[in-house]
């Protein structure tokens, strides 16, 4: 038993020999992450929102690096723009496909990833990048809104996780990225539905995790990323009272961090590194210093003059639209 002095022992010698090997190739990674990437040439990446924003960005640098993409949106104009110019700074030989996608409907989400398949050949890479914001308090905000923010942003990953992993989980090869955010580990004012839908989908990402560690399936990696706020236009007139310490990211940069963190089989991905005080606070403050804290860095006031892209932009799920389904993919 585990609880047995010698199962102590073990736990303790596990400890003592993990941990530093953990620590070092954590700091190395950090230093030098170059040292550690895998390749990815050959690989078959399906990335949802993939027709703009940091979706966009890292299928362009992934084509680069030789993966054939996918890309599934709802957008239609965007995706066929978006096919073109991740074509347009592909390696030689990587094949670029599009397939629009509802993720608030399931049939559809199957669809849409069993023709992503017929395309491009099963998915040895999924990227769950696709979500939306609403920016609206609790009592604001609709019902519809509010479901269809769960299902585009945690939902949906049941949906096209269990599409790609039995393949995955046959080859003992694969990669599983959940773009979550920081808004999963603290709650924040005008983000009720955001927070708990990304918080599911941190949360879903470790559960998988755990299920390939117990399984055995140590070929098929996660990654889960939780980022501040992204200066793509979803977050538009967001805020941070200290952007020293909590800056908003440059799309750019970010989409490089978090290509890096999955060649390095980074199981998450924190950034900026201050929010890695969040989770800390929250497990050794008490409640209210904790509330207080997170008052201090700002985090109350965030939303304040939150405008997003839904309104006059083009996006997939504008702000204040009703729930639209469909049942079947069109493909680009």
């Amino acid at each position: 038993a585990v609880t047995s002095p010698l199962g102590v022992v073990r736990l303790l010698v596990l400890l003592a020999l993990r941990l530093p090997l953990a620590a070092a190739r954590g700091v190395l990674s950090f230093l030098f992450p170059s040292l550690f990437w895998k390749s990815v040439q050959g690989e078959v990446v399906y990335v949802t929102g993939g027709a703009g924003g940091i979706g966009k960005l890292m299928s362009q640098k992934l084509a680069r690096l030789g993966a054939h993409v996918v890309l599934l949106d709802k957008n239609v104009d965007m995706l066929a723009a978006a096919k073109k110019e991740v074509a347009a700074v592909a390696a030689k030989g990587v094949k670029v496909h599009s397939v629009e996608v509802d993720l608030a409907d399931r049939q559809a989400t199957y669809a849409a990833m069993e023709k992503a398949s017929e395309l491009a050949g099963p998915a040895t890479m999924l990227i769950n990048n696709a979500g939306i914001v609403t920016g609206k308090s609790l009592l604001e905000g609709s019902d519809d809104m509010q479901e269809l923010t769960m299902a585009v942003n945690s939902t949906a990953h049941f949906w096209t996780v269990k599409a790609c992993l039995p393949a995955m989980m046959e080859a003992d090869h694969g990669h599983i990225v959940t773009i979550a955010s920081s808004a999963g580990l603290c709650g924040t004012p005008g983000l009720a539905d955001y927070c708990a839908s990304k918080a599911a989908a941190f949360f879903f990402d470790e559960s998988i995790r755990m299920e390939m560690r117990k399984q055995g399936k140590h070929g098929v990696k996660t990654t889960c990323v939780c980022p501040f706020f992204i200066k793509t236009g979803m977050f538009e007139g967001a805020s941070s009272k200290w952007p020293r310490l909590l800056p908003l990211l440059e799309p750019e940069w970010a989409a490089n961090k978090i290509i890096s963190a999955v060649r390095c089989n980074q199981e998450v991905l924190v950034m900026p590194f201050a929010i890695h005080l969040a989770p800390i606070c929250r497990a050794i403050l008490p409640v209210s210093v904790c509330d207080a804290t997170v008052e201090w860095f700002g985090v109350l006031d965030s939303m304040n003059d939150f405008k997003g892209r839904g309104a006059g932009g083009k996006a997939p799920y504008p702000v204040g639209s009703s729930v639209k389904t469909r049942s079947s993919p069109k493909v680009a």
